[in-house]
């Protein structure tokens, strides 16, 4: 302690992290961090009883600073992989690379200083069972299957609806996701979206996976047809973009019964005879005739709402055009599938590419 609180530059440097690191922490969740002096071989995170670990992101970086925590500008690598600890009270996260020094980066050609989990401590009692649950419509919500953490074994067909705002659109992320495979082009357990726009069949494993739906709607589908082993599944869903506050109404101001001066003058004027106005005159023609307004002529009318009517329909044709191009690339993009049938699937979910069933 002595050491560094004596050396200047280490007492700025940890001040800045700290500052960094709470300002992290307020938006992605809790930050852990370790360091790569070879002190540290794992990062552990505990929960306790009452909730389950929910990895958001973990990440090897480097910083030219020596600073054991990310700052702005450094040069990191993500980190893929899933833990099985995902759901657990407590979850040890292994550091790779300890005895080569660190992680290389590709991105700078340096090896990692500091490996750092971004994680979230959920509540058991925040949790909704897919089969206890039949609609959803908060701005946000875990979905788990029965018994998660450990497996349900038995036969399912579980149905949930999640609906939010019409100016909103979900966001589901597959915290993690065991489902068993029946060979290599079928399931056994499958899981099943649809948004109203496309569906998508998923099997196999899975962890932390995004996907961004078209609408504020999401039918989810869980159907298992034998009595498996699977540890099921953990779901996140977020309305997006959020809702704005309605800022507080202003205190309601008391009326005064006592007339200021200037109420008091009106009033006097108001309750005092008025004089009798006198007639505003009327000009005419030399023909004795009030004068009539002009009239716009008929072609200028017809072509100004022609012309209206025209803007309008090619505004709504290059919105329908945006949209249609949208959903096609987001159909290429993320291979949703209009079918419920489970031997119909993505291709990540088994790892090969060349074996990629959509209609």
């Amino acid at each position: 302690m002595d050491t560094l609180w004596g050396n200047p530059t280490s007492t700025v440097i940890f001040i800045i992290v700290s500052i960094i690191t709470t300002i992290v922490t307020n938006v992605a969740g809790d930050v852990l961090t370790a360091c790569y002096d070879g002190s540290n071989k794992t990062i552990d995170i505990h929960c306790g009883s009452g909730s389950m670990v929910r990895i958001i992101k973990t990440f090897y970086g480097f910083s030219a600073h020596g600073s054991c925590a990310f700052t702005e500008n450094d040069c990191t690598l993500k980190e893929p992989q899933s833990y099985d600890c995902v759901g657990l009270s407590s979850c040890h996260v292994p550091l790779k690379g300890v005895e080569e020094g660190g992680v290389m980066l590709p991105g700078c050609h340096k090896r990692s200083n500091y490996f750092q989990v971004e994680y979230e401590c959920v509540p058991k009692a925040t949790m909704h069972d897919i089969c206890s649950t039949t609609q959803l419509k908060a701005q946000t919500g875990h979905i788990i299957t029965p018994n998660y953490p450990l497996p349900y074994h038995r036969q399912l067909n579980c149905n949930l609806t999640i609906v939010v705002a019409p100016s909103q659109k979900l966001r589901l992320n597959i915290v993690t996701m065991q489902l068993t495979a029946q060979g290599k082009t079928d399931c056994a357990d499958w899981l099943y979206f649809n948004d109203k726009f496309h569906s998508l069949t998923l099997c196999g494993i899975r962890s932390n996976t995004w996907y961004d739906m078209h609408s504020n709607f999401l039918h989810i589908e869980l159907k298992s047809a034998n009595f498996t082993r699977s540890q099921g599944f953990w779901l996140y869903y977020e309305a997006d973009p959020p809702l704005p506050t309605t800022p507080p109404s202003p205190p309601a101001v008391e009326e005064s019964t006592e007339k200021t001066p200037r109420e008091s003058s009106i009033l006097l004027t108001t309750l005092m005879p008025q004089p009798t106005p006198t007639p505003i005159p009327i000009y005419r023609d030399e023909d004795d005739k009030p004068r009539a307004a002009k009239s716009l002529p008929f072609a200028a009318i017809a072509g100004g709402v022609i012309g209206s009517l025209s803007l309008v329909l090619i505004v709504l044709l290059m919105l329908l055009l945006i949209k249609w191009l949208k959903e096609r690339r987001y159909f290429k993009d993320e291979k949703f599938l209009e079918i419920r049938n489970p031997a119909f699937r993505s291709s990540g979910d088994f790892n090969e590419p060349n074996n990629t069933y959509y209609n």
